[in-house]
């Protein structure tokens, strides 16, 4: 893969703004789920309802279950945060940066479940995973690097194994931070520079999270989150917990509520309401458009 985005690097959030910036339906634009005539994309998560202007965010943190399925080449499923500012609603100013982990065969040859990292500060003209290109700094001695595989596993039923995330904004530097803790206290494996964007330079305007999965349209979405739908509750569904925004002075407060649901199609897969800073989500997959 070169530096420039590939096709089907347009997915999450950008695949839909990138087609329909112009439209004033946040339901539309935020998770990116109209499809190409190469691909299906579906989501199941929450996003921050208020964008404009005047909307500030500096952080987002959560603990989140890891899973592997057995996909095939043209199928992904991932578990993500997007942070996100909408800039001047021209797509040249869209600036973008994603934490999570996804399985992905056509990119590292395996259905193993990997960190990964992505950002763009011109609605994906250019930007990168991982550290395919000059953007993410990765600091000495960090305890992972984006794109490793995490070992091991959620199992259902069975242990269950979590990464802890949390990407802020450095009050003093002003760069983009991503912490990373595997059954265990975050720390910090990298950032992104603040001179890499534009907007994101000062603040997002839009924190958003959730699953996510895609496939080609010869094949039906695969399993998100551990596979099963939200209502399985706690050790069969994938879940957030210790959900909380971080404000501009590096304080973290519970997200409780007042968030917008984006469900692209619930009998595949879906979301449970926010209630204590925890939600569960996932599914089986098995759409085809």
């Amino acid at each position: 893969e070169n530096n420039s985005p590939p096709e089907d690097f347009l997915h999450g959030s950008a695949k839909r703004i990138l087609t329909s910036l112009k439209s004033n339906s946040i339901e539309a634009t935020t998770f990116g789920q109209e499809s190409s005539s190469q691909d299906e994309a579906y989501t199941a998560g929450y996003y921050t309802s208020s964008r404009g202007p005047e909307a500030s965010y500096y952080g987002l943190h959560a603990t989140m279950d890891v899973y592997g399925h057995e996909l095939k080449h043209g199928q992904w499923s991932s578990t993500t945060f997007w942070v996100s500012h909408y800039g001047d609603s021209n797509k040249s100013s869209y600036n973008e940066i994603q934490v999570g982990w996804h399985i992905r065969p056509e990119r590292y040859g395996d259905s193993h479940p990997h960190f990964y990292t992505l950002w763009t500060r011109d609605g994906f003209e250019t930007g990168c995973y991982n550290m395919d290109c000059p953007g993410f700094v990765r600091v000495n001695d960090a305890v992972i690097a984006p794109g490793d595989a995490i070992h091991p596993v959620s199992h259902v039923p069975g242990p269950i194994q979590n990464i802890t995330l949390r990407v802020l904004k450095d009050k003093t530097s002003g760069d983009w931070w991503v912490y990373y803790g595997f059954n265990n206290i975050p720390t910090g494996v990298g950032y992104f520079p603040k001179s890499i964007f534009s907007y994101l330079a000062q603040k997002a305007n839009v924190m958003s999270f959730g699953g996510f999965v895609k496939s080609t349209k010869a094949l039906p979405t695969p399993p998100m989150g551990s596979g099963a739908f939200p209502n399985g509750g706690k050790g069969r569904a994938a879940s957030f917990t210790d959900l909380r925004f971080i404000n501009q002075d590096g304080n973290s407060s519970p997200i409780t509520g007042n968030l917008t649901p984006l469900v692209t199609d619930g009998k595949c897969h879906s979301i449970t309401p926010i209630d204590h800073a925890r939600c569960f989500y996932g599914g089986p997959g098995g759409c085809v458009r």
